[in-house]
């Protein structure tokens, strides 16, 4: 035992020895890296002209080097590729954001090392605000650049004076959120009357892509269109002819019939002209005008109709199946608490809350249901707005109010409009800016916290009353 004790002994100091002759060197030399200047993270280019980018590039030894350029291009599903140590080409794309990268190649050693910048495509409308407006009985199209030039009537100016629908309510910018970089791709002016009751057209050159009726795979006799907005995958959602529509995305986001609508949600139903599209669970709410009661839909994929077979928590504060009133105004919060304002036989405006969620089921939970404190200030030209803090804004006559329902607090904001009436209210900056619009004029209003809506900023020069307005960034 003893004698195997020692050989163990003998082995390890062996070993130890071996460890401390090793004498050897084990520091790594990196090779030498290139040193990249006068490459920006972005570039803004005006579509047909010339885009240039010349890094430079400092290394003791160049020879080895080789120069990659790539842009992508996902509208395409290609991507444009270049060699050279400096890019020069005529920018022939979209007016969009495009992710770029610059590779140098080092031969000697196999190295690369990658650069990335962004290209901004440029058009006149590149960036700026659109804005639907009604003069006199014509609805018009004007476009405001970021210097605060205002470009009016710029649809009867591109299309040879053909008029937009009369009683034109909104413009929609169409942005699909899961294509990066995003950006408004086009807009769809909607309006009540006429023979084409909606158009679209090209974000970047504001011409014509086809009528409403034209994105119907069968189109109807009549598009009467209520209100929309655009879904997170880019494609209208909305009610026409009292049904539920939304566009088709089965297939490719470039395709042709990407956004068009096919049938509607199938059901003996006739919906109000707002209805709730809930960003984040699988479900839609509307108000069906004749039986006067909210109805359901699913939504994996396609809308499904489920009429009035959703759960409800209680009907103490009231029956969502059995309302019984006149719509006004009905709008979901957060994907969460819906609002509705309606009035009942006797005329009295209504004020109806209730949570709506997705359990597997629909389920609606009534808050309550009571009159509303000053129902004299809502007139048939009343617009309203809300912001993600369940704070209303409406117009009445030449004054805009602020309702805050848990108080049912009512106050006027601190701005005058000389007398002329309000005819557009819009909740944007997600709460903190409400865009309001008079004859001629949009205002930029603060109603952050604290804030009553003192004016940010004013742009006058607006063809007619404001309607509505889109913003590309």
């Amino acid at each position: 035992m003893n004698k195997l004790f020692a050989t163990i002994w003998v082995a390890c100091l062996l070993c130890l020895a071996g460890c401390y002759k090793d004498k050897g060197n084990y520091d790594y030399q990196y090779p030498e890296e290139p040193k990249v200047t006068n490459l920006d993270t972005l570039y803004a280019v005006f579509v047909g002209d010339s885009l240039i980018i010349k890094p430079v590039v400092n290394m003791s030894n160049k020879t080895n080097l080789h120069y990659e350029w790539r842009i992508a291009v996902p509208e395409q599903l290609t991507q444009l590729s270049f060699k050279g140590p400096e890019l020069r080409t005529i920018f022939g794309l979209n007016a969009s954001r495009y992710n770029g990268r610059f590779t140098i190649i080092d031969s000697s050693n196999g190295m690369k090392y990658f650069y990335s910048f962004v290209v901004q495509g440029k058009t006149d409308f590149y960036k700026g605000t659109t804005v639907l407006s009604r003069e006199g009985d014509k609805t018009q199209l004007s476009f405001i650049k970021p210097d605060g030039t205002i470009q009016p009537r710029i649809y009867q100016a591109l299309h040879n004076g053909e008029e937009l629908a009369a009683d034109g309510q909104q413009v929609i910018a169409i942005v699909h959120q899961f294509i990066a970089p995003s950006d408004v791709t086009s807009y769809w002016i909607l309006g009540k009357n006429g023979e084409n009751t909606g158009v679209q057209i090209d974000a970047n050159t504001f011409k014509r892509t086809k009528y409403l009726k034209g994105n119907f795979f069968d189109q109807p006799a009549v598009a009467q269109p209520g209100q929309f907005e655009c879904s997170a995958n880019g494609v209208l959602q909305g009610v026409v002819n009292g049904k539920l529509y939304v566009g088709a995305t089965q297939t490719w986001s470039g395709s042709p019939v990407y956004g068009m609508f096919g049938l509607p949600a199938e059901g003996d139903y006739s919906l109000f002209k707002q209805a709730a599209f809930n960003g984040v669970a699988p479900y839609f709410l509307g108000y069906d005008v004749n039986r006067k009661q909210f109805v359901g839909f699913t939504n994996f994929g396609s809308p499904a109709y489920i009429g009035t077979t959703y759960q409800v928590a209680s009907t103490t504060a009231f029956d969502p199946v059995n309302v019984g009133l006149d719509m006004v105004y009905f709008t979901q919060v957060n994907n969460n608490n819906c609002f509705a304002f309606a009035k009942d036989g006797s005329g009295v405006l209504q004020e109806l809350k209730f949570g709506a969620a997705f359990m597997g089921f629909v389920k609606l939970s009534p808050e309550y249901k009571r009159p509303f404190s000053q129902p004299a200030l809502i007139t048939t030209d009343t617009k309203w707005a809300v912001t993600p803090a369940e704070i209303f804004f409406f117009s009445s006559g030449s004054t805009i109010y602020r309702y805050n329902p848990l108080n049912q607090e009512i106050k006027p904001l601190v701005t005058d409009f000389g007398g002329k009436t309000v005819c557009m209210v819009k909740v944007i900056d997600n709460g903190n800016t409400l865009l309001a619009g008079t004859e001629g004029s949009l205002y930029y209003l603060d109603i952050s916290t604290g804030k009553f809506g003192d004016i940010i900023k004013k742009t006058d020069g607006i063809p007619g009353a404001p309607i509505d307005a889109a913003f590309r960034k």
